[in-house]
Protein backbone atom coordinates (compact mmCIF):
# COMPACT_ATOMS: atom_id res chain seq x y z
CA UNK A 1 0.00 0.00 0.00
CA UNK A 2 1.11 3.50 -0.88
CA UNK A 3 1.94 5.97 1.72
CA UNK A 4 0.51 9.61 2.25
CA UNK A 5 3.82 11.18 1.38
CA UNK A 6 3.84 9.22 -2.26
CA UNK A 7 -0.12 9.98 -2.46
CA UNK A 8 0.54 13.43 -1.70
CA UNK A 9 3.60 13.38 -4.10
CA UNK A 10 1.60 11.95 -6.89
CA UNK A 11 -1.30 14.42 -6.45
CA UNK A 12 0.63 17.04 -6.69
CA UNK A 13 2.50 16.06 -9.71
CA UNK A 14 -1.43 15.37 -11.30
CA UNK A 15 -2.35 19.05 -10.64
CA UNK A 16 0.78 20.38 -12.39
CA UNK A 17 0.05 18.25 -15.59
CA UNK A 18 -3.42 19.55 -15.04
CA UNK A 19 -2.00 23.16 -15.16
CA UNK A 20 0.11 22.67 -17.63
CA UNK A 21 -2.94 21.07 -19.77
CA UNK A 22 -4.72 24.21 -18.84
CA UNK A 23 -1.86 26.22 -20.30
CA UNK A 24 -1.36 24.29 -23.44
CA UNK A 25 -5.67 24.59 -24.17
CA UNK A 26 -5.38 28.03 -23.97
CA UNK A 27 -2.41 29.07 -25.82
CA UNK A 28 -3.97 26.46 -28.46
CA UNK A 29 -7.25 28.36 -28.12
CA UNK A 30 -5.80 31.77 -28.85
CA UNK A 31 -3.58 30.65 -32.23
CA UNK A 32 -6.98 29.28 -33.46
CA UNK A 33 -8.93 32.32 -32.73
CA UNK A 34 -5.70 34.84 -33.99
CA UNK A 35 -5.64 32.41 -36.91
CA UNK A 36 -9.38 32.46 -37.31
CA UNK A 37 -9.26 36.37 -37.10
CA UNK A 38 -6.50 36.80 -39.73
CA UNK A 39 -7.91 34.55 -42.60
CA UNK A 40 -11.66 36.32 -41.88
CA UNK A 41 -9.92 39.56 -42.17
CA UNK A 42 -8.13 38.15 -45.96
CA UNK A 43 -11.25 37.09 -46.74
CA UNK A 44 -13.20 40.48 -46.18
CA UNK A 45 -10.46 42.25 -47.87
CA UNK A 46 -11.38 40.22 -50.70
CA UNK A 47 -14.72 40.27 -51.04
CA UNK A 48 -14.33 43.98 -51.09
CA UNK A 49 -11.96 44.55 -53.44
CA UNK A 50 -13.98 41.73 -55.65
CA UNK A 51 -17.54 44.12 -54.66
CA UNK A 52 -15.41 47.31 -55.47
CA UNK A 53 -14.11 45.67 -58.96
CA UNK A 54 -17.85 45.32 -59.63
CA UNK A 55 -19.02 47.95 -59.16
CA UNK A 56 -16.58 49.90 -60.96
CA UNK A 57 -17.65 47.19 -64.36
CA UNK A 58 -21.13 48.13 -63.75
CA UNK A 59 -20.28 52.58 -63.67
CA UNK A 60 -18.67 51.68 -66.70
CA UNK A 61 -21.28 49.35 -68.51
CA UNK A 62 -23.55 52.24 -67.42
CA UNK A 63 -21.51 55.13 -68.87
CA UNK A 64 -20.94 53.14 -72.47
CA UNK A 65 -24.58 52.65 -72.51
CA UNK A 66 -25.47 56.33 -71.71
CA UNK A 67 -23.08 57.54 -74.62
CA UNK A 68 -24.81 55.13 -76.98
CA UNK A 69 -28.29 56.37 -75.85
CA UNK A 70 -26.83 59.92 -76.20
CA UNK A 71 -25.73 58.52 -80.03
CA UNK A 72 -28.90 57.32 -81.07
CA UNK A 73 -31.50 58.02 -78.89
CA UNK A 74 -34.62 57.18 -81.63
CA UNK A 75 -33.02 53.52 -81.92
CA UNK A 76 -32.65 53.56 -78.00
CA UNK A 77 -36.24 54.31 -77.72
CA UNK A 78 -37.09 51.93 -79.95
CA UNK A 79 -35.30 49.32 -78.71
CA UNK A 80 -36.44 49.79 -75.19
CA UNK A 81 -40.01 50.00 -76.53
CA UNK A 82 -39.79 46.58 -78.47
CA UNK A 83 -37.77 44.93 -75.67
CA UNK A 84 -40.69 45.96 -73.32
CA UNK A 85 -43.49 44.72 -76.40
CA UNK A 86 -41.70 41.90 -76.05
CA UNK A 87 -41.46 40.98 -72.06
CA UNK A 88 -44.83 42.11 -71.73
CA UNK A 89 -46.17 39.34 -74.79
CA UNK A 90 -43.91 36.62 -72.96
CA UNK A 91 -45.62 37.20 -69.83
CA UNK A 92 -49.15 37.39 -71.09
CA UNK A 93 -48.45 34.19 -72.10
CA UNK A 94 -47.73 32.41 -69.18
CA UNK A 95 -50.71 33.84 -67.14
CA UNK A 96 -53.06 31.77 -69.62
Amino acid sequence: MASNDELTKELEAVKQDLSALRRDIVGLSDAVRTAGEQKGEAAYRRMRDQGEALRQQGEDVLERVGHRIDERPATSVLTAFGTGLLAGMLLNQRRS
